[in-house]
C-alpha cells in the first residue's frame, strides 16, 4: 500500500505514430496499423489487450487522456473522487432538462487509460440474462446470454465467489465482495429488506439469481486492495512493454476526425487525424491509417461526436453545423438512455457515515493509515456495498413483494427483468447542506427508462465538449416506476425505525401522493452517469429503431468501421454498466478474431 509508488507506461505522441498532413499526400509514407482504436477507455483498454494477443498484428491505440498508474488512482475511495486535482474525469453541464424545471446536470466523463472505470464505483454486475436475451430478440443474433457468458467469465477473476459454471477464476480482471459493510444503517437494511419480502441474494451474477433479491455486491478490487481499473487489468505497464513492438499507445492525443474513402461507391473508413491535445503542440497534425479497420471506442458521448466531425450522422444537423455529408445515418447520437436517480435521504449519526472522513480529519488519518497498513479499512471500499433490485410491477400498496411469485422472479426472461434499483448509500447524494451531518442516502435508480435524449455537435470544434440533452421524463411513463421506487424507499426508511434506528428526515417528498411525489422527482433527479446507446445495434432494416452498427458491430453502410462499447447497447441493461461494457470488447475481439480464421 505504499503511498509513493507509481509505475511509468511506454505512451507514444501523434508525432511517434502518425505521420503529419503536410508530408502525408503520398500513401507510402503514411504510418500503417492492422487496426486502429480511438480510445483506450474502459472497453478500448480490453479491445487493446486482446487483438495485441496476436504478434503478426499491429495495433494503436489513441486515448485523450494520460496514463495515470498513481497511488491515488489505485485507491478505491479516493479514487472515485470525481473532483481529484488532476485526476481523469472531465466534467460540463448538460441542456436543460424541460420536464424538470430546467434543471442542468453534470456530465462526467472519465479520460485516460481506462476511462470512467478509473473514477467510478467499481461495482461489477452483468445484469439479468433477460436483458439480453431481448436484445437478441431485437435482430442482434449471437448476443443471447448463452452466447455471452464465456465472454464475461474470460474476462474475470473473482477473489470471493466460489467455483461455478458461470464464474471467473482465471481473468485478468479482478473482483471480489466485501462482507464487512462498515455503516450501522447499511447492515440493518439486509434485515429491513427480508421483512418486506425481499430475500437474499447470494450471487447477483448468477444467472440463477431471481429477479428481486438484496445483495452485497462484488466490487472491482484487486487482492493488493487496489481499483481494478481496466487499465491495470487489461493493458498494465509490463504488458505494454512486452508488446510494444505490435502494440503501440499514445496518450493525451485528440482524434478530430476519420478519413473516409470512397471505391466503386463504397465508403470505407481508412485512417484518422489526429493531434497533441496540449494546445502548445496541436500544430502538428497527423494522420495514420488502418489496413484492416478502425474501432470506436470512446463511449456513449465522444463516439457520436466523432463520427459527426466526420460526416456521418443525421443529415440535416450535419448541415446545420457545415460539414459535408458522408453518410446519412439518423441514429448517430439518437436513443441516448442512463438510469435516472433519485436520492431519498435522512440524518443519521455522523460516525454512521462516509461523511465522518470530511468531517473528522483525524479520523481520516487514521483510516487512511489503516488502509496503508493492512489494505483494509474506509480507504478501500467502493462507496456502495449492497443493492436491491426489483421489478415494479411485484410491489404492491405496501411496497412489499412476494417471493411465491414465481415465473414472475424468473429473470432470464425480458419481460421480468428488474426495472428498479435501490443503494444504499451512507453519503450526501444530493445538494442539500449538510456539513458536519451524516447522511444515508437511498439512491433509487430507474433501470429501464422509456425517456431518451441525443448528443449533438455544440461546433465544429473536435475540442468543444458535445452537447448532451438527457431527455430524463419526456415519456410519462417513466413517472410510475418512479414513484414506485420513492415509495420503497419511505417503505424502508419506515423498516429502519422499526428495527430501533433513528433517523431524521433530509430529502423527502412532502406526501405519498403522485402531484407530491412527481414534483420530489423534478427537483431532485440525478445522473448516474451511465450513458448508453447513442450507436444502437440493430438490423439495418430497422428503421424505426435508428440503428448504427449491426451485430457485428460493423457500422451500416461504412466499411471498417466498428464499435465497441456501451454506444452500442441496444437499450441501456438493468445493472451497473462497466462489466457490460467489457463485454462487448470482448465480444468484438472474438468477432475479429473469426473473421481471420
Amino acid at each position: 500500500m505504499w503511498p509513493l509508488s507509481s509505475t511509468p507506461f511506454p505512451v507514444l505522441s501523434p508525432k511517434d505514430v502518425g505521420t503529419p498532413t503536410d508530408t502525408a499526400s503520398d500513401a507510402s509514407n503514411v504510418k500503417t496499423y492492422d487496426y486502429i482504436i480511438v480510445g483506450g477507455g474502459t472497453a478500448g483498454c480490453v479491445l487493446a489487450s486482446r487483438l495485441s494477443e496476436d504478434r503478426n498484428l499491429k495495433i494503436l491505440l489513441i486515448e485523450r487522456g494520460a496514463a495515470e498508474d498513481t497511488w491515488t488512482s489505485k485507491v478505491p475511495m479516493m479514487s472515485a473522487d470525481t473532483f481529484r486535482a488532476g485526476g481523469p474525469a472531465r466534467r460540463w453541464f448538460s441542456q436543460p432538462l424541460v420536464e424538470a424545471n430546467d434543471r442542468c446536470l453534470e456530465v462526467v466523463h472519465g479520460e485516460g487509460l481506462g476511462g470512467t472505470s478509473l473514477v467510478n464505483g467499481m461495482l461489477y454486475t452483468r445484469g439479468a440474462p433477460g436483458d439480453y436475451e431481448r436484445w437478441a430478440q431485437q435482430g442482434n443474433p449471437g448476443w443471447s446470454y448463452k452466447d455471452i457468458e464465456h465472454l464475461f467469465r474470460k474476462s474475470e477473476r473473482t477473489l470471493s465467489q466460489p467455483p461455478s459454471d458461470f464464474r471467473g477464476k482465471q481473468g485478468p480482471w479482478q473482483n471480489q465482495t466485501h462482507l464487512d459493510i462498515p455503516h450501522r444503517p447499511v447492515q440493518l437494511l439486509a434485515q429491513a429488506t427480508q421483512n418486506i419480502g425481499f430475500p437474499a441474494v447470494p450471487d447477483l451474477n448468477s444467472p440463477h439469481a431471481p429477479a428481486a433479491g438484496y445483495a452485497t455486491l462484488d466490487i472491482c478490487v484487486d487482492e493488493n486492495s487496489y481499483r481494478s481499473s481496466t487499465f491495470r487489468a487489461f493493458l498494465p505497464p509490463h504488458l505494454a512493454y512486452e508488446r510494444r513492438d505490435r502494440l503501440k499507445v499514445c496518450t493525451n492525443a485528440l482524434v478530430t476526425r476519420l478519413e473516409i474513402s470512397t471505391s466503386d461507391g463504397a465508403l470505407r473508413a481508412t485512417g484518422v487525424y489526429f493531434e497533441a491535445v496540449d494546445p502548445r503542440y496541436a500544430d502538428c497534425k497527423v494522420l495514420a491509417r488502418a489496413s484492416r479497420e478502425v474501432i470506436l471506442c470512446g463511449g456513449a458521448l465522444s463516439n457520436p461526436q466523432l463520427l459527426m466531425l466526420s460526416g456521418i450522422g443525421p443529415q440535416h444537423h450535419l448541415v446545420e453545423k457545415g460539414i459535408p455529408v458522408v453518410k446519412d445515418l439518423p441514429g448517430v447520437g439518437a436513443h441516448l438512455q442512463d438510469h435516472m436517480g433519485l436520492p431519498v435521504m435522512w440524518e443519521v449519526p455522523v460516525e454512521d457515515s462516509i461523511q465522518r472522513l470530511i468531517a473528522s480529519p483525524m479520523f481520516a488519518m487514521k483510516e487512511l493509515l489503516r488502509y496503508i497498513l493492512t489494505g483494509r479499512g474506509a480507504f478501500s471500499q467502493s462507496f456502495l456495498q449492497t443493492s436491491l433490485f426489483v421489478p415494479s410491477k411485484l410491489l404492491n400498496d405496501r411496497s412489499e413483494v412476494s417471493t411465491d411469485s414465481g415465473p414472475a422472479l424468473d429473470a432470464t426472461a425480458p419481460e421480468n427483468v428488474p426495472d428498479i434499483e435501490i443503494m444504499p448509500v451512507a453519503y450526501n447524494c444530493n445538494d442539500v447542506e449538510i456539513e458536519g451531518k451524516g447522511v444515508l442516502s437511498l439512491m433509487a435508480a430507474l433501470l429501464q427508462p422509456k425517456s431518451t435524449g441525443h448528443v449533438r455537435l455544440t461546433n465544429r470544434n473536435p475540442r468543444a465538449r458535445p452537447e448532451v440533452d438527457f431527455g430524463y421524463l419526456t415519456d410519462p411513463s417513466d413517472y410510475e416506476v418512479l414513484r414506485k421506487a420513492i415509495k420503497l424507499c419511505l417503505r424502508l426508511g419506515e423498516e429502519l425505525r422499526r428495527l430501533g434506528y433513528a433517523m431524521k428526515d433530509l430529502a423527502v417528498p412532502v406526501s405519498e401522493t403522485d402531484a407530491d411525489l412527481d414534483v420530489f422527482v423534478r427537483e431532485h433527479l440525478r445522473t448516474s452517469y451511465h450513458y448508453t446507446s447513442t450507436c444502437r445495434m440493430g438490423p439495418a432494416g430497422d428503421q424505426a429503431g435508428l440503428p448504427v452498427v449491426d451485430a457485428q458491430l460493423r457500422v451500416h453502410g461504412i466499411e471498417g468501421l466498428r464499435i465497441a462499447d456501451c454506444s452500442i447497447f441496444p437499450d441501456v441493461p438493468a445493472t451497473h454498466t462497466m462489466a457490460p461494457a467489457v463485454l462487448v470488447a470482448e465480444k468484438c475481439a472474438e468477432l475479429i478474431a473469426s473473421t481471420r480464421l
